[in-house]
């Protein structure tokens, strides 16, 4: 003897496979990782990222200690500068006091874009970062161009000179009498601040803050530089007084060019340029592992400073009750949220899967037509649900009661699910037959309807 329900579930079966609802096998399988407890938020658009203030202090500590750090490497350099007569040493002072700076800007802005969200500000303070960066490059720009203006001078005055100046008769006025002091502020620059690039790289990438990576290759371009202004310094030892503004006109291309990469990516974040497919990749296959989902498309991203936002739309069974995607939705969530921890927010938008149906219940013809013109699927589906009572109160009001209507859409289909109570007096035979001849009725009347489940229900009432 066959459950009434039976034969009515077979038509919605696929090879087979009963309807259940997926929630028993969702909530056991996210039980075996206790780490992530699922919420009874019903919305998409935000996470809940883990407190940062302990990394944000180290962060603002790693930018105090290179704003110390260029103030006394500039004071350093300019006396040095000055005492040695060099003028690549000279120039990369006032890099320095622009480091100081642009130290400044970045600790200014860090600070800020680490504020938590608030009402004027409900995806956060991020662009802070990008702001800050932005400033940056253009100070970077600035006194790139200075410097190459003043070291293209005295680099024509040296090569337009008597022959006897190019081998160190003479120094524009600047003599080079105190050579291993220059030597050795230039060395102390260079292991300095390649020091500070490291000590902030690593502090950059533990954190994702971009501001911070800039800020690391900003200290190592600043090492690069002092090399240059070494080898303007032993120019000038060796009697080769050209070398030495050449010197300082190579760091300021160094300088130009740090400022025109930072200034790029600020302008990109600002009118939210997409994040590269490649970069995105990783995230994807930690959404594609999660148990639920059946694929993922429309991944996009975009950067604030140093957080990440993402859109996704998830692919889920098209037969699971809205808490069941609701709770597969939230799951992906945390999964990215612990293993990609740049991303600060992420909006997940749920999909039916409709590829594991076969293709005679999809009417690809009418599928194209209507996707062409405006569908209400509310008043549809209220149109449908009227009908269904019709049938049901004039036609087999002794019989079946309506317990309750579940429709399911695939493309531009309608499927139904419903629950009535029968007479507790009613063979299993009548109530087959019964079931049948309302499924017929109901197809006839509401030609988008595909497909009609009628299950039985064992208690008198459901729980609202």
């Amino acid at each position: 003897m066959y459950p009434i329900c039976r034969s009515s579930l077979s038509r919605l079966s696929l090879q087979g496979r009963h309807l259940q609802s997926p929630l028993a096998s969702l909530r056991q399988s996210c039980s075996q990782n206790s780490s992530f407890n699922f919420s009874t938020r019903w919305h998409f658009g935000h996470s809940h990222p883990p407190d940062h203030q302990s990394s944000g202090d180290e962060g603002d500590k790693i930018f105090r200690l290179g704003l110390t750090a260029d103030i006394g490497l500039s004071v350093g350099k300019a006396l040095a500068g000055y005492l040695c007569g060099s003028t690549a040493l000279i120039a990369d002072a006032a890099h320095s006091v622009s480091d100081v700076v642009l130290s400044g800007v970045a600790l200014v802005s860090y600070r800020a874009a680490n504020v938590p969200k608030d009402k004027e500000h409900p995806y956060g303070h991020g662009k802070f970062e990008t702001l800050g960066a932005l400033g940056i490059s253009g100070m970077l720009l600035a006194t790139g161009c200075g410097i190459a203006w003043h070291s293209l001078e005295l680099l024509s005055a040296a090569l337009s000179a008597a022959p006897e100046v190019l081998h160190g008769n003479h120094s524009h006025g600047l003599d080079m009498s105190h050579p291993v002091l220059a030597l050795t502020v230039t060395i102390a620059s260079i292991s300095v601040k390649e020091g500070l690039y490291w000590i902030t790289k690593r502090a950059g990438e533990k954190q994702g803050s971009g501001l911070m990576m800039a800020n690391a290759w900003h200290h190592r371009s600043d090492a690069i530089s002092s090399v240059f202004a070494l080898v303007g310094v032993g120019g000038s030892i060796l009697g080769v007084n050209f070398l030495d503004p050449l010197a300082g006109l190579l760091v300021s291309t160094m300088i130009i060019d740090a400022g025109l990469k930072t200034g790029r990516q600020s302008v990109l974040e600002l009118v939210d340029a997409a994040i590269p497919a490649e970069k995105l990749e990783p995230i994807r296959q930690t959404i594609l592992q999660v148990e639920g989902v059946k694929g993922c498309h429309r991944l996009r991203g975009r950067r604030a400073g140093s957080s990440l936002y993402l859109d996704v739309h998830i692919v889920v069974d098209p037969f699971s009750s809205v808490s069941v995607a609701h709770e597969v939705g939230e799951y992906v969530r945390g999964q990215i949220n612990k293993n990609h921890p740049e991303v600060s927010e992420v909006f997940i938008h749920i999909d039916p899967a409709f590829l594991q149906f076969s293709c005679s219940m999809v009417d690809h013809d009418s599928v194209i037509k209507k996707s062409n013109q405006e569908i209400n699927i509310c008043k549809e589906i209220n149109h449908v649900d009227a009908t269904v009572s019709d049938i049901f109160s004039s036609h087999f009001s002794k019989k079946m009661t309506i317990r309750r209507i579940t429709p399911h859409l695939l493309h531009s289909k309608i499927l139904l699910q419903i629950e009535v109570s029968m007479p507790s007096t009613m063979t299993i035979q009548d109530a087959m037959r019964a079931a049948e001849d309302a499924e017929k009725e109901i197809l006839k009347a509401a030609p988008n309807v595909a497909r009609v489940s009628i299950q039985l229900s064992l208690k008198d009432s459901l729980p609202q």
